[in-house]
Order: C-alpha cells, then structure tokens, then sequence
C-alpha cells in the first residue's frame, strides 16, 4: 500500500483498480499488479511486505532464496523486531537483526548468508547444515570472516556449536565436495558411528564414485530414486559394477531409505565391509 501511495495513488484509485483487475489482493495492503498469479520471487517479496517495517525474509525461506537449500513446501520464515500479527502463511521468528547482518535481493530484504545459516544450524539436521555451507562455497556467497563475525556477535544461539564444529571440520579435513543430502547424511554416518572417514567424490578406475577410502577395494554407491530409477539408469549401474569387479574392486550400494531408516545398521555393515578389505 505504502508503495501505491507514494506512485500517486489514493484509495479511490485503488479501489479502482481492484475493480478493473488491473490489481490483485494478495494480503491486506499488499497488491499484484496486472495478473493474480506471482512468481517465487513475487510471492517472496509479498510475504516480506505483508509483515511490515523492519520484515526481512530469514531461515529455510533466505536460504532458499540464496540456493542453499531447496524452497519448502511449509511456510514462509520472515524474521520481525517486534510482536505482531499478519495476514500471510509465515513462520514469525521474533528479533533485532543487525544492519551488517541483512541486504537484499532481487529487492528482497532478507538475512546475509552467514546470518542465514546461523538461523538454520538450529532447525535443520547436521547433514543438510553441511550441504549448505558447501553451496554456498560452490556459489562463492561464503565468507569465513564474515561468519565468524556473526557467530561473534551470538554467542549463544542454540546452534551456533554446531556452525562452530562444521567449520573446525573443514578447517582440518578441507571442503567436502557432497552432491546431495543423502551424500551428506552419508558422511554424517560415518562420521557418528565410528567408520573411517571416506573420500567424497573421487576418481577410481576412469569414474567418480561416492565414497572410497584409501587403501581399500571398497566402492559404496548411494542410490536415490530420482538419478537411478528407469531401466537405463539401472543397466548402467550394474556395468559399472563388473567394470569395478574386473579392477579388483567391489561395490556396495545403499538406498537413501537405507540410510535414512537405520543410520546404525549402515554403519555396522559398512565397518564389516571395510573390514574384509
């Protein structure tokens, strides 16, 4: 609404143009203009203006809009400096956030990078926490100084150890180049049960295989339904398989819902497996 009145437009005029359909009530004081329907960033913008001065966009919703994390499906996350109600579908999340720790994009306000994953280390699991640091290293909006300023400035945000403990870890063993969540849990796996720290991605016998490590024959393949479903997807799997087999090699394969359903019974069987090498 603030927007229209500064363009020229009074409440008559507005109401006019709601008539018309020449704008659109999307919620109360926020209008689409010429056609009802918005884009992401459309709607990302709406919910933001929806909840009033000082709203910035924050959490799963910031990160999606940096491509950190995928867009969910819940409701949008917007960060507010006091009580108060809105219209919109959001999750309000209640706080100052400081002039070093928001911008915008696409015109968006909304939480930096760092800010945004200080928000998430508390309400998403380790892996995906991962996964979302190495994007935003692989999109080049990482930077170390930068988060260490914010975990400086909130020193007892729930999830600020857990940031901490992420970035001690590839401060020692480097970037971890995961590709997925399931990689990633993977990984987290191995690393909560006890299993020697496998190698991500790496080239063996002319291919990139998901998990190696040295000095073993083992190969492990993660297999999710959506890159390995459909039957030339599984041909070429099982020919990788005899190719590795020919170099002396085996391979083990684990389902996302393997991993997910029973993380201990993966680790136990992944510890006999490397065993036998």
């Amino acid at each position: 609404m603030a927007e229209l009145r500064a363009s020229g437009l009074g409440r008559g005029a507005i109401e006019d143009r709601l008539k018309k359909q020449r704008l659109f009530r999307k919620y109360r004081g926020v209008y689409a203009v010429g056609r009802p329907d918005l884009t992401v960033w459309g709607e990302r913008r709406a919910i933001v203006l929806a909840c009033g001065s000082g709203a910035v966009l924050s959490h799963r919703s910031a990160a999606a809009a940096w491509g950190l994390r995928p867009q969910s499906s819940g409701p949008w996350d917007v960060t507010v400096p006091s009580k108060r109600r809105t219209p919109a579908p959001v999750r309000l999340h209640r706080s100052i956030v400081d002039a070093a720790e928001r911008t915008t994009l696409e015109g968006i306000p909304l939480t930096t990078v760092p800010r945004t994953l200080l928000d998430l280390s508390s309400m998403i699991p380790e892996h995906h926490l991962r996964r979302a640091i190495e994007r935003a290293v692989e999109l080049e909006l990482f930077d170390l100084n930068e988060m260490r300023g914010v975990l400086h400035r909130h020193p007892r945000r729930p999830g600020s150890p857990l940031l901490k403990a992420l970035l001690a870890d590839f401060a020692v063993h480097g970037q971890t180049r995961t590709r997925s969540d399931l990689e990633a849990l993977f990984l987290q796996i191995c690393l909560d049960h006890g299993v020697p720290r496998p190698q991500i991605n790496r080239r063996a016998g002319g291919r990139e295989i998901d998990a190696t490590w040295p000095g073993s024959d083992l190969l492990v393949e993660i297999d999710s339904w959506t890159h390995h479903r459909g039957r030339r997807a599984f041909t070429i799997d099982r020919a990788k398989d005899r190719a590795a087999l020919r170099a002396g090699q085996r391979t083990a394969r684990f389902t996302g819902d393997e991993l997910e359903r029973d993380p201990a019974g993966a680790a136990s069987e992944l510890l006999s497996l490397l065993s036998a090498s």
